[in-house]
């Protein structure tokens, strides 16, 4: 460290949550609501450790629990992908994507900030207002 300060970043968890219905698969997407990161964009449900004491897989249970009312076990929680990117005003993040083949209740949201959707949407296609992860890097 040669007495400099370490680097610091935001951490994200987010969740890719899959149903398998007779017309094809779908993806439950969160919209930003209020004066928040992304508001007014479709996103994959999301959030923050709420500090130190809390790692990111229990992170992601609680956000999806508080902004999509869906209930999920962490044993039925995998890694998906780690990606270092930078957001639209060119911070330097780090998102952990992951995926749950659990998941009890329907999606209601809980959080006046987030409305959920599941969306049929194939990958390539993103519906209109889908907020992709920024710049890799």
């Amino acid at each position: 460290m040669n007495g400099e300060q370490r680097h610091t970043e935001p951490v994200d968890v987010r969740l890719i949550l899959r149903r398998e219905i007779v017309g094809g698969p779908q993806v439950l997407l969160s919209r930003r609501a209020g004066r928040v990161y992304a508001a007014g964009l479709w996103h994959l449900p999301s959030g923050h450790p709420d500090g130190p004491h809390e790692d990111v897989v229990t992170a992601l249970v609680r956000e999806a629990r508080e902004e999509t009312g869906v209930v999920i076990d962490a044993a039925d929680i995998r890694a998906a992908v780690t990606v270092h990117h930078r957001s639209p005003g060119g911070a330097s993040r780090t998102g952990y994507f992951f995926r749950s083949a659990g998941g009890r209740a329907s999606p209601g949201s809980q959080s006046r900030t987030c409305a959920t959707r599941w969306n049929g949407h194939p990958w390539a296609r993103c519906p209109p207002g889908w907020w992709r992860t920024a710049t890799p890097g």
